[in-house]
């Protein structure tokens, strides 16, 4: 895996010289190759299985490269497949976590995450490498880390959008869409005028002329670097002109029409609406070969219980429904929402500044988001990270009334914590349309990405996040099986399933929705006759509330509740073994016996 950073140029690169420098000196207090037993996190003075770097951002490239070398270091956990193609023909990697020696991963509840869906929004990428990586370098330290791969399976696409990642590296700028051609100016050509790095050094940065006594802006009297709007009545000498770029098309505007210009995750059928109601909805659902693919993928996996999109930025764990035209309501069921705050409150304290909102009431409305349609459609509880929060810079320590001006509260923490890293002196360009201008500002890894030296903590709280959330999957045991002989060759067999976990089996939007089959209870045997079944009841487990249809086959409607159980009983006539299953789709499936005698 290369360690080669995607940026050398600019500021940044004299903080990665230093840091180069720092381990080139301290190579030889590396530790040797992990002994068995060892683990990088339960025992953080060793080296893991796999050497990946924590503290920087993988381009396509190298997600693929550390994926391959991943799996194949762990071959009997991991396999690796393209579920489809983006618009460029990139492959969308789709990565399985599943202990086959504990059963099928289509038999396990799974848990599912996607990541930069829109292309500027990076981190999510590492959050699932982090996790893949996490979670089979402690397999065998971790009890809890062996209980999640035993008994759930994870189905991980690291990157949806390679076309704008791929762009974000290798110029940056707004990159929030996907790369397909897109009229946003509706000039009747496609993407004709996007922001262009005009000084090679991968970063749309802004540009700003010096107009004497003619501008929009003055430079900030607490720091030059720092612009300001001239006050009302006044003139200031600088004129702000937006990203780097030129009139590509001559129509006089530059960067009107970038790349792409539609939202994917406005592109899911989920309460989906076109484009006159909801920007950038494209023009039909699954209208992608990116959210296609997604879309097939998560439906040709019904055991998908939970839910994961990894997006940036302003540190929010947010929940549906995106619009406050939500069945009349603006709602989910009560019964549901109580799922989603255990989950929610708790994931706010494991993750500092990070708030438990929903999207409609608490951000913006969503039409044709991710989020809706997993939970109306497919009946799965799932969550959006907005990974980083700025607050984080600080640690709550800021002081409005201390020593350094608010104005300077980004730049004191690039000069000092960053040694300049992250921002751009202002420099003189040729402009070919506006003549002399300057170019600099923030640096695209400055505001919606996690500075570096903070990532691996982004990632670990965030990758617990959702290996919490994928815990509280449904995890059923049997828990009570009884055999009672009433005469002869007839028995009383009852049987109980427990949920030790907190997300049902089957949500209420499922149920109300008849979304996917319901749970199923049977009973089998070789020569045996079921003569009745049903839901055992009274007050000492003696009556059954019988069941119309098949009895050895009882149907689950509701399935069964977090932290909760459902009880069986059937009267049978044979002997010998018994078989008996409790079959769910977001469950799993599970299976035990009893002998008639």
């Amino acid at each position: 895996m290369t360690t080669t950073p995607t940026r050398t140029s600019g500021p940044a690169a004299l903080l990665l010289g230093a840091l180069l420098l720092a381990f080139a000196a301290g190579a030889a207090l590396l530790p040797a190759a992990p002994a068995a037993g060892q683990s990088t996190f339960a025992v953080p003075d060793r080296d893991p299985n796999v050497n990946l770097r924590w503290d920087r951002y993988y381009s396509y490239d190298d997600v693929t490269e550390a994926l391959e070398v991943l799996v194949a270091e762990y071959p009997e956990f991991l396999t690796k497949e393209s579920i489809g193609q983006s618009w460029e023909g990139r492959d969308i990697w789709l990565v399985t976590i599943n202990n086959p020696a504990t059963g099928d991963h289509s038999e396990k509840a799974a848990f599912y995450s996607d990541a930069n869906i829109h292309g500027n929004e990076i981190q999510g990428t590492e959050v699932t490498l982090y996790m893949i990586w996490f979670l089979m370098e402690n397999y065998e330290h971790l009890d809890k880390v062996r209980e999640l791969v035993d008994t759930r399976a994870f189905y991980l696409i690291p990157t949806m959008n390679p076309d704008a990642r791929e762009v974000f590296f290798e110029q940056g700028g707004p990159t929030r869409s996907g790369t397909r051609p897109f009229d946003s100016d509706g000039d009747g050509r496609a993407s004709e005028d996007p922001p262009q790095d005009l000084t090679g050094n991968k970063e749309i940065l802004q540009m700003r002329k010096y107009t004497p006594g003619e501008g929009t802006h003055m430079v900030s009297p607490v720091d030059d670097r720092l612009m300001v709007v001239a006050p009302p009545g006044e003139r200031g000498d600088y004129t702000l002109l937006g990203s780097e770029g030129t009139d590509l098309d001559g129509d006089g505007r530059r960067n009107e029409d970038g790349i792409g210009g539609y939202d994917m995750n406005r592109n899911f059928p989920g309460d989906w609406q076109p484009m006159h109601i909801q920007g950038g909805a494209h023009w039909y659902p699954f209208s992608h070969p990116e959210t296609r693919a997604v879309g097939e993928a998560l439906m040709s996996r019904p055991n998908i219980a939970a839910l994961q999109s990894w997006h940036n930025a302003g540190g929010m764990i947010l929940r549906g429904p995106g619009s406050q035209y939500y069945r009349g309501t603006g709602n989910y069921t009560q019964r549901d929402n109580r799922t989603y705050d255990y989950l929610g409150e708790r994931g706010e304290l494991m993750l500092p500044y990070y708030r438990y909102w929903t999207v409609w009431a608490d951000l913006y409305t969503v039409y044709g988001g991710t989020l809706d349609w997993a939970h109306d459609a497919l009946g799965v509880m799932g969550f959006t990270n907005e990974l980083w929060s700025q607050a984080q810079l600080y640690q709550g320590h800021w002081d409005s009334n201390g020593p350094i001006p608010n104005e300077m509260q980004q730049l004191f923490f690039s000069d000092r914590l960053g040694l300049g890293a992250w921002f751009y002196d202002w420099e003189e360009f040729d402009h070919p349309d506006l003549g002399t201008v300057e170019i600099g500002g923030w640096s695209k890894w400055w505001g919606r990405t996690t500075v570096s030296f903070m990532i691996q903590e982004m990632l670990h709280r965030n990758a617990m996040f959702a290996l919490f959330h994928a815990d509280e999957m449904p995890l059923l045991e049997f828990d009570d099986t009884r055999v009672e002989q009433i005469s002869g060759n007839t028995w009383r067999v009852t049987a109980r399933i427990e949920n030790r976990r907190a997300i049902p089996t089957r949500i209420e939007a499922a149920e109300i929705n008849r979304v996917g089959d319901p749970d199923y209870f049977s009973i089998s045997g070789n020569g045996l006759t079921v003569q009745a079944g049903g839901f055992t009841s009274g007050q000492l487990d003696d009556e059954i509330n019988l069941v119309d249809g098949d009895p050895a086959r009882i149907m689950v409607e509701r399935g069964v509740l977090g932290h909760s159980d459902v009880t069986v009983t059937w009267i049978v006539s044979g002997n010998g073994t018994a078989n008996l299953e409790y079959r769910s789709m977001k469950g799993g499936v599970h299976r035990t016996t009893v002998d008639l005698r």
